[in-house]
């Protein structure tokens, strides 16, 4: 119950900040790009858009989220209440990841594209917007304000993006497969291209270890640098 509260009230959060009419102006406009582009890019196109905006949105905006909430006390008078931390961090995971899964689903349908590895994709685009709201928190714990935020996070943002380089062609290593993003790029990808049932396991079991990382560090840091700062 303390859950769905919480979740509810940060989806009206985010409504009210027009975080919902922003995704629903940006899928269209990536459903028309879609539309346009040749058949043999649309799926390279579509990773693209889901792994650089879609999945990542949570990452853009907890930051702020939780620098506004630490300026106006409201972690302070939420932990008063039942309100556990984990049912915090799991509210605005959750809240983001509503928001993605819609805009994606909504971008799959409005393109018409074509789908295989259903189970697969979805698997993947769950625990990947759920990894960055955590990565985002992780950072955020510390910002002083937004700027600082995007300071200590992009960087490292950036540093795990590099899988990117081999999906597009231009540098790839083995290395790639140790980070996050490797995997979410492989069940992203799964909906228009082949890949093995070895990398799809190894992909799935990957992000979901890596979520469970993301979620001990910004339990630890949220717990050391805003309920209890020193």
């Amino acid at each position: 119950m303390r859950l769905t509260t919480a979740i509810s009230q940060d989806m009206r959060f985010q409504f009210r900040h027009g975080f919902y009419y922003v995704y629903a102006i940006l899928s269209v406009m990536y459903i028309v790009v879609l539309r346009f582009l040749p058949d043999e890019m649309v799926h390279s196109a579509l990773t693209l858009i889901l792994f650089t905006d879609i999945c990542t949105l949570g990452f853009f905006f907890i930051g702020a989220i939780i620098l506004l909430e630490r300026g106006q006390n409201i972690t302070e008078s939420l932990f008063v209440t039942p309100l556990r931390l984990s049912e915090y961090l799991l509210s605005k995971s959750i809240s983001f990841l509503i928001l993605s899964t819609l805009s994606a689903l909504i971008v799959l349908v409005g393109a018409a594209i074509p789908v295989q590895n259903f189970l697969w994709f979805i698997w993947g685009l769950i625990l990947s917007s759920v990894i960055y709201t955590l990565f985002g928190i992780v950072f955020a714990t510390k910002a002083k304000h937004v700027n600082d935020y995007f300071v200590r996070a992009l960087g490292m943002g950036l540093f795990i993006s590099l899988p990117l380089l081999g999906h597009l062609g231009l540098f790839d290593t083995p290395l790639f497969y140790l980070f996050p993003t490797k995997s979410t790029l492989i069940l992203l990808d799964v909906i228009g291209n082949a890949y093995s049932l070895t990398a799809k396991l190894y992909a799935a079991i990957s992000l979901l270890l890596w979520t469970l990382v993301f979620a001990y560090l910004a339990y630890y840091r949220f717990e050391k640098h805003v309920r209890h700062p020193a």
